[in-house]
């Protein structure tokens, strides 16, 4: 929701905040241009004629080695302007001040910077009574967040199913940097490529919401638009906001605590699933896990499900699922550890990856059982039952035992969204070859491009261009727009960064937005496990700043998008009194939760 400012100012300073804005100065008393002007019932001298000496008189007189050293700037004309303009914006900052929020989750954020420093030509505004970024800007007001306090709630309530671009687990922030990301251009994806303005303007322009966006909200163009003379047309504000924005405290070569760790994991709850979406079974699958039905599943569909292992092998055969388990952990073949899963459509701060534990049989103990690949063998196709999934893995995957059959997720059998009873599981290529529900290996001589986006397993997006664009990939979570930290004290930052089938080789960080970047190097680092990176850094300037990553591959591959946070630092952090308030991040309501058999009735 959208928490405009107050229309109209104090009714004592709103005439002179309209003169000011046409250029006009108050008006003076008709006592004479050597007069003080004042009021007179406010006690102040008769006159500067009478109370100037000529020395005085000389220096306002500009005369030729004068200095203004002994001048009693009381008595210098213009003296009760300046007062009355100081006022005023005084006056206009307290009213505009930048609003701080706290959010349902606790978090306090304030979205535009308070201009503590001021630009030394920006002749026209004093120190600590600015108001440049919420009074002519009005920058409160701008950005999708300025209505959608949360953009996870937001795609989480839209009446259809979104994606599921969030994770509350990682607790990513998605901004429309991750919306570009996937509605540009994603052939196979998205039905028409570069369509994000038609959707957002037909979105809040339509019949149903433009009356709403427009009357209760006050939106136009310049909610949502930059517009310079930069040649580049209409901007994103949320885009460019941080280019624009006065208050943000540049720190050059930043300075920090970094560290890493590639053992930490999700439960599964938090191993992320969008391929719900390509298939009828896809999202019977997906329903039985959301709006916190947690269905149970049958014990009897595991006990009975089956597994073929067939094509391009000496020795097909058909077994039930439990019991290659039970004899796979005879044979001491059973693998239990740390991996990770990346979607090759994860955009720079998205939710799209994870890093968990898992346990499952070993692909190639499976084809070994099968009697071996014959020559000729390049990969293996994992079919999933219901025929929505035919990707295929190189061999090199199965000579390396990075594919396996895998059933249990944290140490706990797959629930229905993972794909229960049990799913394929390839490392360090993207997560779609990760057919769930699946009962065949059909391995393979056919000539198959394992790097193709629909027969294979990519690693990464690429765009028009074929420009990798999340490869690598350096995520900064759990920091909502404008944070609010104490000035003075350490606050560590962290994310992951993560390259699928290559390593990451180095991050950098910066705090004067590119300028300057402050390299790390990794060492040498599993690229089957995600990197959890964290970044400590003590602010000593009340104000806002700007923090950027990156990273480089071991091949020498950058970063092609970056992300940028910013965040508050306040010597004195306010109470929640002293905030908005939001009881709700999202505009949009919760969907409504299915009806139980009872009230059906």
């Amino acid at each position: 929701m959208r928490f405009n400012k107050h229309l109209i100012i104090a009714a004592t300073c709103a005439v002179c905040a309209v003169g000011l804005a046409a250029g006009c100065a108050p008006q003076q008393a008709e006592s004479g241009p050597g007069t003080s002007g004042g009021d007179a019932g406010q006690g102040q001298e008769p006159s500067q004629e009478e109370s100037l000496t000529p020395e005085q008189q000389a220096v306002i007189d500009g005369a030729e080695g004068t200095t203004n050293a002994d001048i009693n700037e009381d008595f210098y004309p213009g003296k009760e302007y300046l007062d009355n303009l100081w006022d005023r914006w005084d006056q206009v900052a307290e009213e505009y001040a930048p609003e701080i929020r706290t959010l349902p989750d606790g978090n306090m954020v304030q979205r535009t910077p308070t201009e503590y420093a001021v630009n030394p030509d920006a002749w026209q505004i004093q120190a600590g009574s600015n108001s440049y970024n919420t009074y002519w800007l009005d920058a409160d007001n701008r950005g999708c967040e300025s209505c959608h306090a949360d953009m996870n709630a937001l795609l989480k309530n839209l009446p259809y199913e979104h994606p599921v671009a969030w994770n509350d687990e990682l607790d990513n922030k998605m901004t429309v940097q991750q919306c570009l990301f996937c509605h540009s251009y994603a052939p196979g994806y998205i039905a028409k490529q570069y369509e994000f303005g038609t959707l957002m303007h037909a979105v809040h322009y339509n019949t149903r919401n433009k009356a709403e966006f427009a009357n209760d909200y006050q939106g136009d163009c310049m909610s949502c638009h930059n517009a310079t003379e930069n040649g580049e047309g209409l901007e994103l504000w949320d885009l460019t906001k941080y280019d624009r924005l006065w208050g943000i405290n540049d720190v050059e070569n930043v300075q920090g605590e970094f560290s890493i760790d590639q053992e930490k994991t999700q439960g599964q709850d938090g191993v992320f699933s969008y391929d719900w979406m390509h298939a009828y079974y896809d999202n019977m699958r997906h329903g039985a896990g959301v709006n916190g039905l947690d269905l149970e599943m049958p014990q009897s569909l595991f006990d009975e499900w089956t597994i073929t292992v067939d094509g391009s092998v000496n020795e097909p055969y058909t077994a039930k699922l439990p019991d290659l388990i039970a004899e796979a952990e005879a044979a001491g073949v059973v693998v239990t550890k740390t991996s990770k899963m990346v979607c090759n459509w994860n955009p720079v701060g998205g939710g799209g990856a994870t890093n968990t534990e898992i346990t499952g049989i070993p692909v190639g103990w499976l084809i070994e059982k099968a009697g071996g690949m014959k020559e000729g063998t390049t990969g293996v196709k994992a079919l999933r039952a219901d025929g929505s999934s035919q990707r295929a893995f190189p061999k090199s995957k199965v000579e390396a035992n990075e594919a396996l059959l895998v059933y249990k997720i944290g140490g706990e059998y797959l629930d229905a969204t993972r794909g229960y009873p049990c799913t394929n599981w390839v490392e360090g290529v993207d997560a779609q070859i990760n057919s769930k529900q699946i009962d065949t290996y059909h391995v393979t001589d056919e000539d198959i491009d394992y790097t193709d986006k629909w027969a294979g397993n990519p690693n990464g997006w690429q765009n028009e261009d074929g420009v990798a664009m999340n490869h690598p990939n350096a995520t900064i979570l759990g920091v909502p727009d404008g944070l609010l930290v104490q000035n003075g004290q350490p606050h560590t930052f962290g994310g992951y960064v993560d390259a699928f089938d290559e390593k990451i080789a180095s991050m950098e960080f910066s705090m004067d937005r590119g300028k300057t970047w402050t390299k790390y190097d990794l060492g040498d680092t599993d690229r089957n496990k995600l990197v959890w990176w964290s970044f400590t850094y003590t602010p000593e300037l009340e104000g806002a700043y700007c923090l950027t990553v990156r990273a480089t591959t071991e091949s020498g591959q950058q970063s092609f998008e970056t992300q940028t946070v910013m965040f508050n630092a306040k010597d004195k952090l306010p109470s929640p009194e002293e905030t908005t308030v939001l009881e709700s991040a999202a505009l949009v309501p919760p969907k409504a939760e299915a009806p139980s058999d009872e009230k059906s009735e």
